[in-house]
């Protein structure tokens, strides 16, 4: 039949695409640069945090505590309208630490959404040559300032780290925990790869830094201050489109730990976030939109052929997952991650197309609800 030979040539051209792109990762990868300088620079830490006091005092611990001289760092909260004790306690921070400092915001901006416009009125109040993100909710470890400034080159503008969903023990975690662990390490794996094969698809604000001059020079927010999310991977993509340099960091010591999720709604409420920066990319990145059609049609054209021509929908799906487990098996080396937790790929495998249906769609038309207010 036409509309078989149609599907057919439609699945294997989006196959052949897809994994295309995963060996130039997995290249990029092989090929990674993972020189280091011991220059040190002045760094501003800025974590945007919106009533987080469950968090708020774990990570300033962490942050006060960095190998890196006190005196070529500081640490700035944007406290955005929290209604509990966030604030307080970075003032209890600030009073034994004069490198912690507090941003409070007690409106809500107009034509900037808030995450973007806390991070702006810091990075505005801070004084350093590097700025360096993460979240309220995340973790970095002790050599974390060190090991992202050592990964900056003279011509670097931007570094993007890895980051990972902290499981204390693997065996008793909820199948939901080591959905979102299994899909965070893919998605930086894809990342990292990609960044190192020059192609700056993606990143995250849970870890990452870049120049205050590159930030200043792209205008900083200001061409994306209307999109709800997207202060990571779009200002990535305002840098790149500039012809910045920008790198991955591999060091072990630069990554940091985020909370997981709750449950599957909360989970699910936050790749919806990230999903809604996907209408934007076809503007800002056509390359990096069309990559992420690619993902999301050989996710389901193979499933399609299943019920079609069964032998030829299984023989694509068990190339894919050969290409795909290949390529994570490297990753887990590099980064040194522990490799039993690659037994949940199969399963991820199988979750996968329900996950990706629901938060493209729900991402689509912006459906999700960010610190108390649904958006959408």
């Amino acid at each position: 039949m036409k509309s078989d030979i149609i599907l057919i040539i439609l699945t294997v051209i989006c196959s052949l695409t897809y994994l295309r792109y995963l060996l130039q990762f997995k290249k990029g990868l092989i090929q990674r640069d993972e020189n280091l300088n011991s220059t040190r620079e002045t760094v501003s830490v800025i974590v945007a945090a919106r009533n987080e006091e469950k968090n708020i005092h774990q990570l300033l611990t962490a942050l006060v505590n960095q190998s890196y001289s006190k005196n070529l760092y500081e640490i700035i909260i944007a406290d955005d309208r929290s209604v509990d004790g966030t604030a307080d306690i970075v003032n209890h921070f600030a009073t034994k630490w004069d490198n912690v400092k507090l941003i409070r915001i007690a409106e809500t901006a107009v034509n900037i959404s808030p995450k973007k416009n806390a991070l702006d009125l810091a990075i505005k109040a801070s004084k350093n040559d590097i700025i360096l993100l993460t979240d309220a909710d995340c973790i970095p470890g002790k050599y974390w300032i060190e090991s992202m400034i050592a990964t900056y080159s003279a011509e670097t503008a931007m570094v993007a780290g890895f980051s990972s969903t902290r499981i204390m023990d693997w065996e008793k975690a909820s199948c939901c925990q080591k959905f979102e662990n299994m899909d965070f390490i893919i998605m930086f794996l894809a990342a990292a790869g990609a960044i190192s094969a020059g192609k700056y698809f993606s990143c995250s604000g849970q870890n990452l830094s870049y120049r205050r001059k590159a930030f200043d020079q792209v205008e900083g927010f200001a061409k994306i201050k209307h999109y709800v999310s997207g202060d990571d991977v779009n200002l990535m993509q305002l840098m790149r489109r500039k012809g910045f340099k920008i790198k991955f960091a591999f060091n072990k010591h630069s990554f940091v730990k985020t909370k997981s999720a709750a449950s599957w709604i909360k989970l699910l409420n936050q790749r919806t976030r990230w999903a809604s920066n996907l209408k934007w990319q076809l503007n800002l990145n056509p390359e990096f939109f069309v990559y992420l059609a690619i993902v999301f049609c050989n996710t389901f054209l193979p499933l399609v052929l299943l019920f079609r021509i069964w032998y030829l929908g299984l023989g694509i799906i068990l190339v894919r997952m050969l290409f795909e487990y290949e390529f994570l098996k490297l990753g887990f080396e590099i980064f040194q991650l522990k490799k039993n937790k690659l037994k949940f790929y199969p399963i991820w495998l199988i979750m996968q197309p329900i996950y990706i249906l629901l938060v493209t769609i729900l991402g689509i038309f912006g459906f999700f609800k960010w610190k108390n207010r649904l958006t959408g």
